[in-house]
């Protein structure tokens, strides 16, 4: 079911050309943490894509950057219950991370944040 969503969700991105469908994929708890490749000044971007839309995420990250992380990011970290996962990948130095969430009572999975982060390692 995950693996449906998945390359659905890469599907709708790489012909809408944007990031409107993870509006359909997301809940009013879904977000997104992104540092800015500009400056190390005031560049930590966070949001909730219900709420404050995906203005900062479209400004800051490309389309090619996330159809990059669905193709090619590794699914790691399922939760015990199994619930939860993320799917991850490191590149042009930065960590990239989609986190997805299986709530019983909605019986689908949605993605609870999407992260693009420089690693606290260089």
């Amino acid at each position: 079911m995950l693996d449906i969503m998945l390359s659905k969700l890469l599907k709708d991105i790489q012909e809408k050309k944007n990031f409107t469908p993870f509006l359909e994929v997301s809940d009013e708890h879904s977000g997104y943490t992104i540092h800015a490749e500009e400056s190390m000044e005031k560049d930590l971007y966070i949001g909730n894509f219900q709420k404050e839309g995906l203005g900062d995420m479209e400004k800051h990250v490309t389309v090619e950057e996330v159809v990059r992380l669905l193709k090619k990011g590794s699914k790691s970290g399922m939760s015990e219950d199994g619930g939860g996962l993320w799917v991850m990948l490191e590149a042009d130095r930065f960590e990239y991370g989609l986190r997805f969430f299986f709530p019983e009572k909605e019986g689908r999975w949605i993605v609870r944040g999407f992260s693009r982060l420089r690693p606290e390692r260089d």
